[in-house]
C-alpha cells in the first residue's frame, strides 16, 4: 500500500538531479527498449549478484589501490602490475574486481556441501566467501618466499587416498609445499593443510591470516591467540588450529600496515581493527639442513547446514570410498 501512495519515481529523480547524477529510471527505461517484451524484467537474482559483486569491487578499490606494498592474492599481484600481461588499467574503473584469474580450485567431498578453495598460488580460503590462509617462508638470513608474487608454481590435483590440491612453490633455494584436503571427524568436517618447507640455512614457516580471498577483500575485525597458543581465533568464532605451538605470533591492524613488514617484531597475543583489515602471522622454526612441516586445521561446521552433518556422519567417515 505504501508503495502505491508514495511518489517513488519523483523522489528518485529529484534526488538524482540534486546531486548531479543521471536519472537511473531514465537509464533503465532506455535499457528496456533493447529487449523484447517479457513477463519479467531484470531477474532479481542477477541484480542481487551484481550489487554484491560491485560492492566488493568498491571496497577493493579503497583497500588495494592505496596499499600496494601489502602481500595480495595472485590475481591482484598480476592484474595491478603494469609489466604483466594480465594488467588492466584502472584510472576510469568504478570498481576493481578479479577479471583475469578466476581459476581457483575446490578441495571437496562428494557428500558435503563444503568447498575450501585454493587459488593458483596456494592461498587457502577455508570458509565460503571468507578470509584466507597464506604460507610463506622466512629464511634465517632474511630472505622471504611469497608464493603470490612468483611467476610460476607447480599445482595439481591428487586423487589418492582422497582428493587434494597440492601446490609447490620455490625460489632462491627456498621451497614450500602444501597439500589441502577436506576431512571429516565425529565433531565436524574441517579443512586440513599439510605444509612442508625447506631452506638450506633454516628459518621459519610463516602461517599468515589474510583479510581477502580470490574475489577480493573479506573483513577480519579481530584475531586472538587461544589460551594454549595452538589456535588463532578469527573474528571471535573460527579457530585456526596448529599441531604445535608457534615460536611467536604477530598481529597488525590497518593503521600499522601488513604483518609481512613486521615479522621481526616481538610476540603478541591479538589485535582488533575497526577497518576490518587485521593481518596475523604465526612463525614455526626449522633448523639448518632440516625440513619443516606443519598441519593446520580449520573446522567448517559454521558453513554446514545444521542437520546435514548429524544425519549422515557415518557416511562421511569413509572419505576415500565416497569418490569411487
Amino acid at each position: 500500500m505504501l508503495r502505491r501512495w508514495l511518489p517513488w519515481r519523483f523522489l528518485v529523480k529529484r534526488a538524482a538531479r540534486a546531486h548531479g547524477i543521471v536519472d537511473p529510471l531514465a537509464i533503465l527505461a532506455r535499457l528496456r527498449r533493447f529487449t523484447q517484451p517479457s513477463e519479467v524484467q531484470e531477474p532479481i537474482e542477477l541484480l542481487r549478484a551484481g550489487i554484491v559483486f560491485h560492492a566488493r569491487g568498491l571496497i577493493n578499490t579503497k583497500a588495494i589501490q592505496h596499499n600496494l606494498d601489502w602481500v595480495w592474492p595472485y590475481w591482484v599481484e598480476r592484474q595491478f602490475n603494469p609489466d604483466d600481461p594480465s594488467f588492466i588499467p584502472r584510472a576510469f574503473s568504478f570498481t576493481h574486481v578479479n577479471l583475469t584469474h578466476r581459476n581457483w580450485t575446490a578441495a571437496g567431498h562428494p557428500d558435503l556441501p563444503l568447498y575450501p578453495l585454493v587459488d593458483p598460488r596456494g592461498l587457502v580460503t577455508p570458509l565460503h566467501d571468507g578470509w584466507s590462509i597464506d604460507l610463506w617462508l622466512l629464511s634465517s638470513k632474511g630472505g622471504l618466499l611469497l608464493p603470490s608474487k612468483l611467476e610460476e608454481v607447480s599445482q595439481k590435483l591428487v586423487f589418492s587416498p582422497n582428493l587434494a590440491v597440492k601446490t609447490d612453490s620455490s625460489a632462491n633455494g627456498m621451497k614450500i609445499s602444501t597439500n589441502v584436503t577436506l576431512e571429516t571427524s565425529d565433531e565436524a568436517p574441517y579443512a586440513k593443510i599439510n605444509a612442508s618447507c625447506h631452506c638450506a640455512e633454516g628459518g621459519w614457516l610463516v602461517v599468515s591470516i589474510r583479510p581477502y580471498n580470490p574475489e577480493g577483500v573479506q573483513f577480519i575485525e579481530k584475531i586472538f591467540c587461544d589460551e594454549d597458543s595452538r589456535r588463532l581465533i578469527v573474528n571471535g568464532k573460527t579457530p585456526v588450529e596448529f599441531d604445535r605451538i608457534p615460536e611467536k605470533t604477530i598481529f597488525s591492524d590497518y593503521d600499522s600496515g601488513d604483518v609481512v613488514n613486521q615479522l621481526g617484531y616481538s610476540d603478541s597475543k591479538g589485535v582488533t581493527c575497526n577497518v576490518g583489515m587485521v593481518t596475523a602471522a604465526a612463525l614455526f622454526p626449522f633448523q639448518k639442513g632440516e625440513k619443516g612441516s606443519l598441519e593446520i586445521r580449520v573446522p567448517l561446521k559454521e558453513d554446514l547446514p545444521e542437520k546435514t552433518f548429524v544425519r549422515t556422519t557415518a557416511a562421511y567417515r569413509t572419505s576415500p570410498e565416497s569418490w569411487k
